[in-house]
């Protein structure tokens, strides 16, 4: 008996043969992709939530870092003022909701972000000459991520209490990997050589670290100047 998961982490042992088959339609690509990653993603993200919030509750009770009234240019008298008047956190409860809404829409919005960006970051590389078009990253990056969702099963075990710091390094190697991994499919389905492929996604990689870097310098100059 074959496991429904079995080829999609056959496709993450053997990358560079994963994408030979004809394609699926782009509609079938971003419909199996969804059934895979949107549950996963729910529960990533409800636990994130609830332990940002126990974590926000314990921050809200103490006092503020030492170092921060200096770095803001602020009284520290008033720092432990405004830090004490945080409003509270909403309950789990009530946030659980909008998980259900905003993260089919976050895979969805990263989906077409990844498209995107790699497509850019293909183009730039010289490996869009049999001109398959955009389309064709779309339905790449689909089947890609299909597959690294199953992938991040492991993932979840990072969330687990003590066991996550254990598997710290592990696991950032492998979300190393499943970024990478796009780029099999993104060169199987534009005919290029892979190396284009996972070249792109590294300099999707640099470019969205630029444009980071540029936002927090962003950031902390207004809170500077608010301060």
């Amino acid at each position: 008996m074959r496991l429904p998961l079995a080829g999609s982490f056959r496709a993450l042992l053997r990358p560079a043969s994963a994408f030979r088959e004809a394609p699926p339609t782009l509609g079938r690509a971003v419909r199996d992709m969804a059934l895979i990653w949107v549950p996963l993603a729910l529960v990533n993200a409800g636990w994130t939530a609830w332990r940002a919030l126990q974590a926000y509750g314990r921050l809200r009770a103490g006092e503020p870092p030492s170092w921060l009234a200096g770095w803001l240019g602020a009284d520290p008298g008033d720092l432990v003022v405004a830090w004490r008047s945080l409003p509270p956190a909403p309950s789990f409860g009530r946030l659980a909701p909008w998980l259900l809404g905003l993260v089919p829409l976050g895979v969805l919005g990263t989906w077409l972000h990844h498209a995107v960006w790699d497509h850019t970051g293909l183009w730039l590389l010289g490996g869009l000459k049999q001109r398959r078009g955009f389309r064709m990253s779309l339905l790449a990056e689909a089947e890609a991520l299909r597959i690294a969702a199953v992938g991040t099963l492991l993932g979840l075990l990072g969330l687990l209490p003590y066991l996550g710091v254990v598997l710290a390094l592990p696991l950032l190697l492998l979300d190393a990997y499943l970024w990478l991994f796009r780029g099999f499919a993104l060169a199987a389905r534009h005919g290029c050589e892979s190396w284009r492929g996972l070249a792109a996604t590294v300099v999707h990689a640099a470019l969205l670290g630029l444009c980071a870097l540029g936002l927090l310098a962003w950031m902390g100059f207004m809170l500077r100047m608010a301060a």
